[in-house]
């Protein structure tokens, strides 16, 4: 339960002083009766002046003043859901979120000051419907057409370099996104506020504006940068030296405002240009150009609105009055002791002893956990739950088991215990168990993420099975902060808690993704020294072959030529015993040739021994001759000399 005007219980302090007069007045020994009233007559003679009625008549009037009080304080109970309207322009804020944003020729930075001119916008537009968009290479709507400004200043601050997965800078389609959103709304005409350096990578900005302003949107340029330009900086990784993006030819990237293509997109679409430069933004000229723009009333989704209880404790107050003056008047007619007050002080006695054994069952319990003996806090409210037969007593208890765990470390008996606290009816308590179950998760994510070997040893890394479960238990987290910021719109640590984890969980993916991108760049690092090594193996073992083989054809180009030489040696000798034997046989021939005619006679006469004459046994000794020289000559020798013989 909550109070709307809770300073009206200080009206209490009002009537505290008057309460103390007049109870120091009843316990007074005289009053002015005694001057003519004997104190053992006063019951019979006088009604009402009893110290006892006076003391019953002042309480139950205190009590109904507190509840007056209470009432006028406007006590809240639960919620109900009504529709909310907005009335005024429709406008789209679109961020660039390039990398070129990180350029710092202004102070910090491109897209720190775009989005300190958008704070200072959306203050000077609170009747309007906002939007809010982050573009580079691709465009993403953060926050649809909404007039909730604290969204838009959340989503406005966790806006990075990272809020859009696609680089580059494409204006072309950040221009046709937003005019597609803002048609969505219905609207005849709207606006759209480009945040940019105007380095337009992709696409043609200007075509998409003229198409815009055809829809009906005027686009109001805002160029982010100096003329003279920036290097860009390196996103800086912890303990190293700030380092600058580079070109493919190793030299620095300036990033310049290109102010003449933002005019040109601007009166392409009926529009203006705006330099942002260190002083602040001009919302005047910005609101003089949205001035020619339609408004409309506009429904967004049901918001809930606290249920008033007051007619609660007015009721009572008012019957209690009410009682008291009945009561004097049936003493005055009937002369009757009244049994009103006696009635009221008796069922506000038995409301506080009903109240009192209700929470005598809890504050044991509580008194442990208070001391920090969490366990025997534990032990102490699982009894209780065992013993509860109340739902509302139930639900409380698990509260308070919860937390007993929660402060133990034991996540998963917090768990359970707020889960089966989000069983009770009751709206305040499923908020505090919603926001219990969210800060349990998160630090059970957060134990599992600090987790370590031992004392005194480094801390292990975590797996990614261990990264993925944190992940679910810190998006569990979110889920339940969520819910329960959805029964209580004003519970500001709710909502911090959501940018917290929201913060954590971001950057846990962003080092889980950098890690890996490690990983594969080292593993790719490893397959390519490896293919290295063995291409180089291979190319050795080609070149030893090549070596091997060009000895082996050398070997056999010396062996062929040995053999040739031989060849050749063997046919010189051939040629020149051919030679000698041809001219030996032709000098026999004229030796032959000189004796024929002197020995004619005689080289025809007959041996009578051999039956042969001179001349018949020369040619069959020459023929011997040549037969045994054939004998002795190679078979290729032999043939030549047969076919020249």
């Amino acid at each position: 339960m909550t109070f709307a005007d809770p300073v009206w219980f200080w009206g209490l302090t009002v009537i505290a002083p008057v309460i103390l007069m007049q109870f120091h007045a009843i316990g007074s020994k005289r009053d002015r009766t005694s001057a003519f009233v004997a104190d053992d007559l006063r019951n019979q003679l006088i009604h009402g002046t009893s110290r006892k009625t006076r003391a019953a008549r002042l309480t139950v009037l205190c009590f109904a003043y507190a509840l007056i009080i209470t009432a006028i304080a406007r006590p809240q109970w639960g919620s109900e859901e009504e529709p909310s309207y907005s009335k005024g322009r429709t406008v789209m804020l679109a961020i660039d979120a390039s990398r070129s944003m990180l350029a710092q020729d202004l102070t910090p930075n491109r897209l720190d000051r775009a989005k300190l001119a958008a704070y200072d916008l959306i203050e000077a537009l609170p009747e309007d419907l906002i939007g809010l968009m982050a573009f580079s290479g691709s465009a993403s709507v953060m926050v649809p057409i909404t007039p909730d400004r604290e969204a838009l200043r959340e989503s406005i601050n966790q806006l990075d370099t990272y809020a859009v997965a696609k680089g580059g800078t494409n204006l072309a389609e950040a221009i046709k996104q937003a005019n597609s959103t803002l048609k969505e709304s219905e609207a005849e005409s709207h606006a759209l506020v480009l945040f940019t350096d105007g380095e337009n990578l992709e696409g043609n900005a200007i075509e998409e504006a003229s198409k815009a302003s055809e829809d009906g949107t005027l686009i109001i340029a805002i160029g982010v940068g100096s003329e003279q330009g920036s290097v860009i900086p390196e996103r800086t990784i912890r303990g190293q030296k700030q380092t600058f993006i580079r070109d493919e030819n190793g030299e620095l990237v300036k990033s310049k405002l290109d102010a003449k293509a933002l005019e040109d997109i601007a009166k392409s679409a009926g529009g203006i240009f705006l330099r942002l430069d260190s002083k602040s933004l001009n919302s005047t000229i910005i609101q003089e150009a949205l001035a020619q723009l339609d408004t409309k009333e506009t429904e967004f989704r049901a918001q809930e609105t606290p249920t008033e209880r007051f007619v609660w404790p007015l009721s009572i107050g008012i019957s209690l009055i009410l009682g008291l003056l009945l009561s004097d008047l049936l003493k005055q007619s009937l002369m009757k002791p009244s049994k009103v007050a006696t009635l009221a002080i008796f069922l506000i006695a038995l409301t506080g002893q009903y109240k009192q054994a209700h929470a005598g069952v809890i504050s044991e319990s509580k008194g442990l956990y208070d001391a920090g003996e969490f366990d025997k806090a534990i032990k102490s409210y699982q009894s209780a739950i065992n013993k509860s037969k109340s739902t509302s007593q139930t639900a409380q208890l698990n509260l308070g088991l919860g937390a007993s765990a929660f402060s133990s470390n034991n996540h998963e008996l917090a768990l359970d215990a707020f889960s089966s606290a989000l069983l009770s009816e009751e709206r305040s308590v499923q908020e505090t168990a919603h926001y219990n179950l969210g800060n349990t998760l998160f630090r059970k994510g957060e134990a599992l993420l600090n987790s370590s070997d031992g004392a005194g040893k480094p801390k292990t890394p975590p797996s990614k099975e261990s990264i993925e479960n944190i992940i679910k238990d810190w998006e569990g987290a979110i889920e339940h902060y969520q819910s329960a910021l959805s029964i209580n719109p004003n519970n500001t640590n709710t909502q911090h808690n959501i940018d917290v984890v929201r913060k954590k969980l971001e950057e846990l993916k962003q080092d889980e993704q950098d890690e890996q991108d490690e990983q594969d760049e080292q593993d790719e690092q490893d397959s390519k020294d490896e293919q290295d090594s063995k291409d180089e193996q291979d190319s050795k073992d080609e070149q030893d072959s090549k070596d091997e083989q060009d000895s082996k054809d050398e070997q056999d180009s010396k062996d062929e030529q040995d053999s040739k030489d031989e060849q050749d040696s063997k046919d010189e000798q051939d040629s020149q015993e051919k030679q000698d034997s041809k001219e030996q046989q032709d000098s026999k021939e004229q030796q032959d040739s000189k004796e024929q005619p002197s020995a004619s006679g005689e080289d025809q006469k007959v041996n009578p021994k051999t039956g042969y004459s001179k001349e018949e046994a020369q040619r069959q000794l020459e023929a011997l001759a040549n037969e045994q020289i054939l004998r002795a000559l190679p078979r290729r020798s032999k043939a030549r000399f047969s076919k020249d013989w």
